[in-house]
């Protein structure tokens, strides 16, 4: 058995040939529509220009009735080229978690080469095309993809949660140099994508990787089972769980509608610090919650411990 305190690799992604998310793994990608021509903000780490005009918008849809926009820059040229790249992004949404991908607002994709990196506040991330080019062919677009949504996603709210660093002081261990480098920014998404192959797919990372985790991040996958442990994945893949609010945008009372009714429903509202303003437990699949004292902002509402949606409150 494995007894390190010194992380295994560089980072998740590149720096080993594992492959955690595989082409066959479940795909909730639909479709994909152009829906036009739109000015937009497209930051880009190799630009000082946050403003693009004419961009390619497409829209992703999903087999849970979620729909995504995925803005391409107008450097692709023409529809044709723009669509191609994000053909090729959307079955890589498809295959992330809904706690991922419901979450986010849209993801943006340039025409160039350039690392991704995601807007943790804003809630989306950006892709460069030869980017996605080169980690298709060493089958690591996927886990990009699930990387960089992570931090677009629940990062905001629990990175800095109690219960994230208890577990991360109680380890005192870092899977890779990345996230001990950067502990309070990359710990979280490099963990997380090492705890979903772990806790969803037993088996599938290297025997002395299991044991590694095992022995030293034991507390940090404790935490990630709350997303990724089977009695989730049942609830969000196989009941069929939609939630729908209205009104959003909110001035003062929000609807909560669940298509069934569950016995002993957990709300959560939080606000976009990751502070919970309302808790409580319903037998109700309609629910009513007064929001008319809080400020004007973003706030996360979580049903079940399952899934975000993001409720703008005006």
């Amino acid at each position: 058995m494995l007894k390190a305190q010194s992380p295994l690799f560089p980072n998740s992604v590149v720096s080993n040939d594992i492959d955690f998310i595989l082409s066959n793994d479940p795909d909730t990608f639909v479709s994909l529509d152009f829906i036009g021509l739109d000015d937009k903000e497209m930051p880009d780490s190799q630009s000082e220009d946050l403003f693009d005009q004419d961009t390619f918008v497409f829209e992703a849809s999903f087999s849970d009735g979620v729909t995504l926009e995925i803005w391409c820059h107008s450097s692709f040229g023409s529809q044709a080229a723009a669509q191609e790249y994000a053909e090729k992004l959307g079955p890589r949404l498809g295959k992330l978690p809904a706690i991922h991908r419901d979450p986010l607002d849209h993801v943006v994709i340039h025409n160039g080469n350039a690392t991704a990196f995601a807007e943790i506040e804003g809630n989306f991330f950006i892709l460069y095309s030869e980017n996605m080019d080169a980690r298709i062919s060493t089958n690591d677009l996927e886990e990009t993809v699930f990387h960089e949504a992570v931090h677009a996603s629940i990062q905001e709210i629990y990175a800095n949660d109690p219960a994230w660093l208890k577990a991360q002081n109680a380890d005192q261990a870092f899977i890779t140099e990345y996230g001990a480098d950067l502990p309070s920014l990359e710990d979280f998404p490099e963990t997380a994508l090492f705890a979903y192959a772990y806790i969803r797919y037993p088996g599938r990372l290297p025997t002395y990787v299991e044991e590694w985790i095992s022995n030293n991040n034991s507390n940090k996958i404790a935490f990630f089972e709350m997303f990724y442990a089977n009695k989730i994945v049942d609830v969000l893949e196989h009941q069929n769980i939609d939630i729908n609010i209205y009104p959003n945008p909110v001035s003062e009372r929000l609807t909560v509608n669940l298509n069934r009714n569950i016995l002993k429903n957990h709300i959560k509202i939080y606000d976009n610090s990751g502070i919970i303003i309302h808790e409580f437990i319903s037998d109700n699949s309609e629910i009513e919650i007064d929001l008319s004292g809080q400020k004007t902002g973003i706030y996360f509402l979580k049903v079940n411990e399952n899934k975000f949606v993001k409720i703008n409150k005006i």
